[in-house]
């Protein structure tokens, strides 16, 4: 199997060579070398490598830090800090740039070999989310879209043509379910947009701090509001439980809410209206937990794991309107605020989908 094409920044010329070496005997292929940070630029663009060596301290008018930060932006290639540099300011800066590996100087061969393959891995897999995440796109958003603007104008059209003969009944009907649809469509595009806010926070670690200094003191009111409502959407109110502690949590309101909406969504939308919905939160290991369940289609265990973006399963066989980020909008807004989502389900028995987040600091 042919190894990577590897471009090593440093501006020392022996360490230079010794590194190239030791990647030449590892069985890499050095694409060249770069003593400074416009060279690199300069020589990524040339001959593309798949792992970037990048030393710290460097000269001219950009660091390695800084370098790295623009490699990752223009280029997004995995990049590998190499340097004798470990106090923790220098850390710090370093994390932002989102680095693949951190080798300290002086190393041994096999460090840096696995430090390098666990960045080709890491990278490899950011690439097939990415892919994934368009692939689902192009399948489900065109489809989300254009259905609900074509029934939207196809609703229009019948007004126009047709009002002076219409009754008002008739007329409020038709306005009704151009309102439905047109809500349908507007959450769909809401969150689409709070999934690309997410991603973006997600890359950085100031944003992720404020994020988590938010808190919801008293929870029960939002969680019963947030529930009730998405149950009368489905004229459902009367399948749903609600057992609720007072426990607060450290998220705001407004996600907490969102968090909730998706998951009693979820649960009312995968199952039969007569079959019971709960909604359950309550204190387990000094952690905020919010259960919610059904009695619905379940998943199975594979269909859990590849629970992404824009992914929805069985398409074919259910209709499943949606962006089929619900999900996925749960688990990163979970995970940025430092909790967890685990997912429960049996095909035909139901699901039950429990969030744990910290509680605040007092």
């Amino acid at each position: 199997m042919e190894l990577a094409r590897i471009l090593i920044t440093e501006d020392e010329v022996l360490i230079a060579r010794e590194i190239e070496m030791t990647l030449q005997e590892l069985g890499y292929t050095v694409t060249g070398i770069a003593a400074n940070g416009q060279a690199a630029l300069d020589q990524i663009a040339a001959t593309q490598p798949d792992v970037v060596l990048m030393d710290i301290v460097m000269p001219g008018d950009a660091d390695g830090i800084e370098t790295a930060n623009r490699i990752r932006t223009q280029f997004r290639l995995p990049i590998v800090f190499l340097t004798a540099y470990a106090d923790a300011d220098t850390l710090q800066r370093a994390k932002i740039t989102e680095p693949f590996g951190y080798v300290l100087k002086p190393f041994q061969p096999q460090e840096l070999n696995i430090a390098i393959q666990i960045a080709l891995v890491r990278h490899r897999a950011e690439q097939f989310h990415l892919e994934t995440l368009r692939s689902n796109i192009s399948a489900v958003l065109p489809h989300e879209i254009n259905t609900p603007l074509h029934s939207i104008l196809g609703f229009i059209d019948v007004l126009l043509r047709y009002h002076n003969t219409m009754s008002a009944t008739e007329i409020l009907e038709t306005l009704q379910c151009m309102r439905e649809v047109a809500q349908k469509l507007e959450r769909g595009c809401q969150n689409a947009l709070l999934y690309t806010k997410l991603e973006v926070i997600a890359t950085d670690p100031v944003r992720i701090g404020q994020l988590q200094q938010q808190e919801t003191p008293f929870t029960p009111d939002p969680i019963e509001n947030t529930a009730e409502k998405t149950a009368r959407d489905f004229n459902r109110i009367a399948d749903l439980r609600l057992d609720l502690q007072d426990v607060p949590v450290r998220m705001a309101e407004v996600y907490l809410r969102k968090i909730v909406a998706e998951l009693v969504n979820n649960a009312l939308q995968f199952s039969e209206p007569g079959t019971l919905i709960w909604v359950r939160s309550y204190l387990e290991e000094q952690k905020f937990c919010l259960a919610i369940g059904d009695h619905g289609r379940g998943m199975t265990a594979d269909q859990i794991t590849r629970v992404g973006a824009y992914m929805q399963f069985e398409r074919q066989m259910f209709e499943q309107p949606g962006l089929g980020l619900g999900l996925s909008l749960v688990q990163q807004l979970v995970r940025l605020h430092g909790g967890n989502v685990a997912i429960h389900s049996q095909i035909n028995q139901g699901t039950t989908a429990t969030v744990r987040l910290p509680m605040p600091i007092i």
